[in-house]
């Protein structure tokens, strides 16, 4: 019979073997890293510089690096769909792009973000040094993992480390690991992250890697057709050598594109809500909007910029309390504390165009030099909040153009509220409020009302150049849960005077857009947010003509007979008219003939006289029919005399009757006769319309 006492201690040993064969096989799980897209973000499909959602690695498995022994680096390269558009923040003796893009391990928190600069890396790589658990706390509670080159020990303290260096070595020490990296432009579409320390957590937990401040041109991607799913933009990221950061699933949807904005000008009226397209008539001799006259408090219309996802305006972080921007008083209480806008990734979405910034403490200072707190240094810093603009082309001579300084959205289309009116400057209440900026591409700087400007001194001119020009306004304050629609009134002023042709007869247009437009597509040292110009022109007024049009019902050059026809310019008289002259364009209506001709100018005071048969001597056997003069000066005056041939037997003449002015809309310059006379409009009436009168022709008068 077997002694199986003597087998105890072999049991024994086979089943330490086998506990720890379990326990190795336990510690040698494969080391893997899962990719997700972070947030897929709504991007504008004007944006130059669209923010994508942050990529994220959660890896785990594989052995952790021994106590003090250098960290397996790894290069990591990301990749867009389209041109990757991150700022560039400093271009290297050395030919490195250093890019806003940041890698950031294990969810730094802010203090605890520790970048590889130019102090304690070479060309933005710095070594790490494994504790032997893979994680951010090893065992010995006065070590950290995670430092920032003054690790607060003495030297002795941190020797289980040091394995040959000493404090301050350039490349870092155990105990100084570095968890910031800065990213390097590498092609049109990717940044790579150079000598990256990953050390496997083991079965400890998990490292967390994640690559922010990625910006695309969402443009060039275009939007999808209607019903369609939105065009995405795919961020791809790939690691050398794939070994040391073996990659799940390495491409993920970042952002999806939609149209950021809707513009278009608008009739205006009291609630500012009007839906009826813009197309506003000025008369050159209605002198009631002169600067003191009561036509001027009249707007022409508005402007309305609405966005199309409820993100779509976004207000910018900035540096002070002055204005409306973000409460908080200073960049280091917005930035660098638990309660940061961007520099702790468990706060959420802020609604700005700015990524993650953070430019305090440890993070002063990154490989492509010190972070100052400006755009131009900062990683993440946007230069300002949405901007809109408006540019105005073909403005006539002598019309003076105003726009809104302010406008708001308080949740109702063109309503105000105690809290929140651009007539009162009181914006506390606003769930979005746009200010006027003086440039499309400079720092903020707000622009004044014009002293007896429209609008209650609430509106400013603008600067004409060469018959353009442009008003850009800035969002101070958004709100993320509304589709925001911002109206900007618009005013015109001028002094009529039709006798010099001011203001110049012209059709001016807007165009209406995110601002500033740029083309420049690729990654630059240059300001974020930037757009394209999809903006198409729209008709905003037209400065017609004062015409007096004469009717003269009868003429002929047949069978023996002729017209004589006589116009006068009679803007010449004992009451200070102002003279006016021009020309009469002579419409012609008959069987045998329609056509037009000229007249030559017709000064004032004086007469032009000519004959049918002479003006229409290319028509053979004449003409019988009836003639309309349009005449480019008030004050017309005409007379007809029909005879026979040489006026022996036979003589009547008639004054020319004078058809009202047209009121209609534009066609070919001119506007439209509406054939409805004066008495019977509302306009003449404070009752309204006459009892008993028909809209049944021109009330027509010699």
């Amino acid at each position: 019979m077997v002694d199986f006492r003597r087998m105890i201690p072999v049991l024994a040993v086979i089943a330490f073997l086998l506990g720890s064969s379990g326990t190795a096989s336990a510690q040698n799980t494969p080391f893997q890293c899962f990719l997700n897209g972070g947030v897929s973000t709504p991007a504008r499909s004007e944006d130059l510089t669209a923010l994508v959602g942050d990529l994220v690695l959660n890896c785990t498995g594989g052995i952790p690096t021994a106590f003090g022994q250098p960290i397996p680096q790894v290069n990591i390269q990301v990749f867009l769909n389209t041109s990757l558009t991150s700022r560039l923040l400093t271009t290297s003796s050395s030919g490195i792009q250093w890019s806003e893009t940041l890698l950031i391990l294990d969810e730094a928190a802010p203090g605890k973000q520790f970048p590889c600069n130019s102090i304690n890396g070479v060309n933005g790589v710095c070594p790490g040094f494994g504790n032997g658990f893979g994680t951010g706390n090893s065992p010995p509670a006065t070590i950290a993992y995670y430092g920032n080159g003054t690790p607060g020990q003495t030297q002795a303290a941190v020797a289980p480390y040091t394995i040959g260096c000493t404090a301050g070595t350039v490349g870092g020490c155990p105990g100084n690991n570095k968890n910031v990296f800065q990213g390097q432009q590498t092609a049109s579409n990717s940044v790579t992250f150079i000598g990256v320390p990953i050390d496997p957590p083991g079965t400890n937990g998990s490292r967390v890697v994640r690559i922010t401040n990625v910006r695309g041109n969402a443009n060039a991607l275009g939007v999808a057709g209607a019903n369609a799913t939105p065009t995405p933009i795919v961020e791809t990221i790939s690691p050398t050598p794939a070994s040391f950061l073996p990659v799940s699933n390495p491409s993920q949807t970042v952002a999806f594109i939609q149209r950021g904005l809707i513009f278009g000008a608008f009739a205006s009226n009291a609630a500012l809500n009007s839906t009826t397209a813009l197309s506003f008539n000025l008369q050159q001799c209605d002198n009631s909007r002169n600067a003191a006259g009561q036509g001027t408090t009249l707007r022409i219309g508005v402007l309305r910029y609405t966005e199309q996802f409820a993100t779509a305006f976004r207000k910018r972080i900035f540096t002070s309390a002055t204005g409306n921007y973000i409460t908080a008083p200073t960049l280091a209480s917005q930035q660098n504390n638990l309660t940061s806008q961007t520099s702790n990734f468990t706060i959420g979405t802020y609604n700005t165009d700015s990524g993650f910034v953070s430019n305090l403490g440890d993070m002063a200072t990154l490989a492509s030099g010190a972070q100052t707190g400006t755009p131009g240094t900062t990683a993440g810093f946007a230069d300002w909040g949405t901007r809109v603009k408006a540019v105005f082309n073909n403005i006539p001579n002598g019309v003076t153009l105003f726009v809104d300084t302010d406008g708001v959205w308080t949740g109702t289309l063109g309503a105000t509220t105690l809290g929140c009116s651009n007539l009162t400057n009181t914006y506390t209440g606003c769930l979005d409020h746009f200010s006027l900026t003086s440039t499309q591409d400079g720092a903020y700087s707000p622009v004044g009302s014009t002293g007896t400007s429209p609008n209650g001194n609430h509106a400013t001119a603008l600067t004409v150049t060469n018959g353009t020009a442009t008003a850009v306004w800035e969002d101070l304050d958004s709100d993320p849960n509304t589709f925001a629609s911002v109206n900007f009134g618009v005013w015109v002023q001028y002094t009529a005077s039709p006798g010099t042709n001011s203001p110049s007869l012209a059709t001016t247009t807007v165009n209406g857009s995110y601002a500033p437009t740029s083309t420049v597509t690729i990654a630059a040292n240059a300001n974020v947010p930037r757009f394209a110009d999809t903006s198409t022109a729209s008709n905003i007024f037209t400065v017609v003509p004062c015409l007096t049009t004469l009717l003269f019902p009868f003429v002929t050059s047949q069978a023996g007979f002729d017209t004589g026809i006589a116009i006068s310019s009679t803007s010449s008289d004992p009451f200070n008219t102002t003279p006016q002259s021009g020309t009469c364009t002579l419409n012609w209506y008959s069987a045998a003939f329609t056509g037009a001709t000229p007249t030559p100018n017709i000064p004032a005071g004086t007469t032009w006289a000519a004959t049918v048969s002479t003006m229409l001597n290319n028509v053979t056997g004449g003409m019988t029919g009836y003639m309309i003069a349009v005449c480019r000066f008030q004050y017309a005056h005409g007379f007809a005399d029909v005879t026979d041939l040489g006026a022996r037997n036979f003589g009547t003449g008639y004054l020319a009757l004078v058809i009202p002015d047209p009121t209609g809309l534009v066609t070919n310059g001119l506007p439209t006769r509406l054939a409805t006379p004066a008495t019977c409009g509302a306009a003449n009436n404070a009752a309204g319309p006459l009892a008993g009168c028909l809209s049944t022709g021109e009330n027509l008068s010699q």
